[in-house]
């Protein structure tokens, strides 16, 4: 007849092994999802590239909070029909967009502001997609305000000069 305090000992044993492994999996997905951000100073930030190769910054539209993945081959900064609906955004004009997928039919607004990081752009064109795969792409609109210099897996975005 087995001993109770073996199967016991036994089940504590597992369950401190799962725990583990929890840990080690939410640990691994938090650094993927929020890559350090190293603010330099009220002109200058650094990101780090996140583990799926990209970089990501925190900001806003219109005071809202948005998570933007920095993407330098898009012309417009874009976001999802779902962001959209979240923040209390509308579509001004109908749009088709040539994205890597192909082309997809969406529709152009004008947001008073938009903020990454300490960066700030006013009176900007955003484009609202019916099935962007995340929430928000910081288009070229936006990035062309700043300086970019990348260095292996670190990219500075600093104040564009006058």
């Amino acid at each position: 007849m087995p001993r109770a305090g073996g199967r016991l000992g036994t089940l504590f044993l597992l369950l401190g092994f799962w725990l583990g492994v929890g840990a080690l999996l939410y640990l691994f997905f938090l650094r993927q999802e929020a890559p350090p951000i190293q603010l330099i100073g009220p002109d200058r930030v650094e990101l780090t590239r996140a583990r799926d190769g990209h970089f990501r910054i925190d900001g806003a539209i219109q005071g809202k909070p948005v998570r933007f993945l920095i993407d330098t081959g898009a012309s417009t900064v874009s976001i999802s029909a779902s962001l959209a609906q979240r923040i209390g955004m509308g579509c001004d004009t109908a749009a088709s967009f040539h994205t890597a997928n192909g082309t997809v039919r969406g529709c152009m607004t004008r947001v008073a502001a938009l903020e990454f990081g300490p960066f700030r752009a006013e009176h900007l064109s955003v484009a609202i997609l019916p099935n962007l795969g995340g929430d928000a792409l910081l288009g070229m609109n936006a990035l062309r305000q700043v300086r970019m210099e990348q260095s292996g897996d670190r990219l500075a975005l600093s104040r564009a000069g006058p």
